[in-house]
Parts: C-alpha cells; structure tokens; sequence
C-alpha cells in the first residue's frame, strides 16, 4: 500500500544520491507524498513538507537532486502505482484539451519529473511533438499560462533584448498542483469504474 510505504521512507532515512534509487521508485514515492497530502489544507502542506525538507535535506535552501542522465527516460507513478514510463503516459493520464494545457504537461514532465532547472519553448515543444501534439506558438500557451491566475509559469530569463528572444521558463507552485490534481482526479476516476 502506498501509505505503508511512506510511512516506512519516513522511518528510515537514506543518503540522498541521485543514482542510489530508480526513476520509478522515486516517482512511486512522489505519488504517494501527493496522496498523503491530497486531504490536507495549503497551511498544513506548507508545514509537513517544511518537516520534510528538515528532516531529509538537512538545509532548508538545498535544490532538489537532478538526474545523472537527463535523457533517459524517467517513471511517473499515478496513485494506483501503474507506471508512467514517459510524456506520452502523463499526457495521456492527464488529457489536457488546450495547446496551453499540452503545455503545462510537458512543462511538469521537464521540470518535475525530469529535473529540469529552466524550460524553454524548443524542448516543450519537442517532446509534444513527437507525440503529434505540436503546439503551433509555444510563446503564446506559455504566455497564457502566465497570465492565469494564479500564474501557472513564469519567465525567468530572456536571452536578448528582441520580442523574438528565446525565453526560459519555469512552473510555479500553482502550475505543479494543477497537474497533480489532474493526477488525483484521473486516479479517481480509475477507481470510480
């Protein structure tokens, strides 16, 4: 059961080395950290995450571990542990049914899954390409999801000062969440029949 093994991450800590876990179990753990947190309020997230990153990071400011390889293929868990071995599995999970939301899909694939410091259109739209779900101005579905608010991107990095320069982005807490509540809500759904 998910919850027993979270319980038992969190009696026995471990060194925190990128290749010391695999993808899918580390996704399998942050799936089960999105359940357990799934029935608590935006204050008590705040406080049990601020326990976890004391606990297991040991300082506060410390940036979340990327992967040796970027390029190899990484897991993402849905909560009933069915593996998602790539984009194509998340985006499927996910459904999203604007270019913006395809988006946002491949921006949580890069940045939360993949490690991904900064996002940049080429690579979002790479990868929804090769799914044959290009995104015909990633600027704009970028732009547009900064505009939502809450911002679920924001640009942190313009290299040039043209209206043509490439930007760097990056999902904000809110952009993270709305992708895992379309997690929850698909795993729901599952379960519902």
């Amino acid at each position: 059961m998910p919850g027993e093994r979270a319980r038992e991450a969190v009696a026995q800590p471990t060194e925190t080395s990128s290749s010391a876990v695999d993808a899918a179990t580390e996704a399998r753990a942050v799936m089960s950290l999105v359940q357990a947190l799934a029935g608590l309020d935006a204050a008590a997230v705040a406080r049990v995450l601020d326990w976890a990153v004391k606990r297991y990071a040991g300082d506060g400011g410390r940036k979340p571990a990327r992967r040796e390889d970027p390029g190899a293929p990484s897991s993402l868990a849905s909560v009933d542990d069915e593996p998602r071995e790539d984009l194509a599995a998340l985006y499927e999970v996910v459904n999203p049914s604007t270019e913006s939301e395809s988006v946002l899909v491949a921006a949580y694939w890069h940045q939360v899954v993949q490690g991904a410091e900064h996002l940049d259109s080429q690579s979002l739209n790479a990868g929804l390409k090769n799914l044959g779900h290009g995104v015909g101005n990633v600027t704009r579905a970028c732009t547009s999801l900064i505009r939502q608010r809450p911002a679920l991107m924001m640009q942190v990095r313009k290299a040039g000062s043209t209206k043509q320069a490439r930007k760097q982005y990056r999902l904000t807490s809110a952009g993270i969440q709305r992708i895992r509540d379309g997690l929850m809500a698909a795993a729901a759904r599952e379960r519902a029949g």
